[in-house]
């Protein structure tokens, strides 16, 4: 087993896992992934965001709350996107496409666990072909209030076994870890990336989209490396 994490994995979702006319079109996860050797500098950019928004010390940077206007958004986009060694992963369900008969349609807590496995395989693969070499990696998802994620540990302790083998479950530091956002600057790197996916899927009350935060960080002189992986089912 591999003792030193040499990538932190930090997961957030956005959207809801209901299927009624009120619920979300999409329920979608972020996954960040960055160097150990620059989160140092991730944070810094957690902390400078934190100071320019004056966000109390004890409440999350976070996309709704503190992110709501386009010059805001601009500013997270840019600042985040020229990380260096920071990439991002993207599993998105449009429910629709979800045939009513699956078990996802009607257990959200089933949904939540597909989804988040779904992430891990993305999250494992991206530690195997990290530049420079494969990596152990060490995920942190964010807690959400009120799921057991009991059930989650145990549906991923499955899916390790039950995995092809090249899905690289070996790369995994201990165990995946569900924690509140407030703990983790890495968990509001990836409230922002779930928040500017949802400005660039979800239209506002006009019918218009905010894709360019998303986009912005493919422009950047140092781009963060993006990875999409869109799952539609049906």
């Amino acid at each position: 087993m591999i003792q030193t994490p040499g990538l932190y994995a930090y997961v957030d979702e956005t959207g809801d896992r209901g299927v009624s006319t009120k619920s979300s079109r999409f329920f979608s996860m972020a996954g960040v992934v960055v160097a150990a050797e620059k989160e140092p500098d991730m944070r810094s950019v957690v902390a400078d965001l934190r100071t320019t928004f004056q966000i109390p010390t004890n409440k999350p940077l976070h996309w709704k709350d503190n992110v709501k206007v386009y010059p805001k958004r601009q500013l997270v986009s840019q600042l985040l996107g020229a990380l260096d060694d920071l990439q991002v992963n993207y599993v998105i369900f449009e429910k629709a496409a979800i045939p009513t008969t699956s078990v996802l349609c009607v257990d959200q807590a089933a949904f939540y666990n597909y989804v988040a496995g779904m992430m891990m395989e993305r999250l494992l693969l991206t530690a195997c072909y990290w530049p420079g070499g494969a990596r152990a990696i060490k995920a942190t998802f964010g807690h959400v209030r009120g799921f057991n994620h009991d059930d989650t540990t145990a549906y991923l302790v499955r899916k390790r076994n039950t995995d092809p083998s090249w899905i690289p479950w070996r790369l995994l530091h201990g165990s995946v870890k569900f924690e509140d956002t407030s703990r983790y600057d890495g968990l509001q790197v990836a409230d922002q990336y779930a928040g500017m996916l949802h400005s660039a899927i979800c239209p506002d009350q006009y019918g218009n989209y905010e894709e360019h935060h998303l986009l912005r960080n493919r422009s950047c002189r140092n781009a963060t490396r993006m990875w999409m992986a869109i799952t539609v089912m049906g």
